[in-house]
């Protein structure tokens, strides 16, 4: 799944996503926190966004980061079919 995303970011395919192309597929209003009243789509989009580029800040997203991240959002799902929900929704995979 996180493979899946990664390759619906890459649009042109060069293995590189940028901070832009993230930008413009996160769907914020999804997210538990937004759905719940605690936070606004723009909190949870801002906040989304300090979380990339993290190993080199150069504006690109390596694979490896973008693994890093749901690696430690793994951790707090409680089943592969939840996860799975969390990704797709996010990324509006089919």
């Amino acid at each position: 799944m996180i493979k899946r995303a990664y390759a619906k970011l890459d649009v042109n395919g060069d293995g590189q996503v940028t901070l832009d192309d993230i930008a413009q597929l996160y769907d914020a209003s999804k997210h538990p926190a937004v759905h719940g009243g605690s936070l606004s789509e723009r909190a949870v989009f801002m906040q989304f966004m300090s979380l990339w580029d993290t190993q080199e800040q150069d504006g690109i997203v390596t694979m490896d980061e973008f693994c890093q991240y749901y690696s430690d959002i793994s951790c707090m799902v409680q089943s592969d079919e939840e996860f799975v929900a969390i990704v797709s929704a996010a990324w509006k995979l089919d």
